[in-house]
């Protein structure tokens, strides 16, 4: 049941490729399905990562929300864009002692075609214990304007 709803929201996310307006700016939220859960006064509740070797994904719907993980799983940011726009996410802000980066940022496509759905994908190990806040900011590598967007998550390793 699960697989079917993110099967269709990632369906109708390529579907609406260029819904934004523009054309050029990338699209405002990514796929669903990151596992997160939201108590119904609307605060975010922490979601716990299966067990030390597990891995914990985060979207940039994610905006805000607290995540327990155990140390030495895997911690993965996926987070949409648009391939040919020149905005791409990146990490700034984490604390490298409890959330290790691991290589380079990644990116999975759609297809060649240029605006085509992308997203960037970030590895991160959970390396010791302790709280990191995580900004990731989907901007243009050169210039200096501020990110169209910017999503911060808090990561707590235990």
């Amino acid at each position: 049941m699960i697989r079917a709803a993110l099967l269709l929201t990632a369906l109708s996310l390529f579907a609406c490729n260029g819904c934004n307006g523009d054309g050029n700016a990338p699209p405002a939220t990514g796929p669903v399905g990151s596992g997160a859960q939201t108590a119904p006064s609307g605060s975010a509740v922490a979601v716990t990562s299966p067990a030390a070797g597990g891995e914990t994904v985060i979207h940039a719907e994610d905006d805000g929300r607290t995540f327990d993980v155990a140390r030495g799983s895997a911690v993965t940011f996926k987070l949409a864009g648009n391939a040919g726009t020149g905005f791409q996410w990146s990490p700034a802000g984490v604390d490298p002692n409890v959330l290790a980066q691991q290589g380079d940022r990644a990116q999975e496509l759609s297809s060649q075609t240029p605006g085509a759905p992308k997203v960037d994908v970030f590895h991160f190990l959970a390396n010791a214990p302790g709280t990191t806040v995580v900004e990731m900011d989907l901007k243009r590598p050169w210039g200096n304007q501020p990110p169209g967007r910017v999503v911060h998550v808090t990561v707590k390793v235990h």
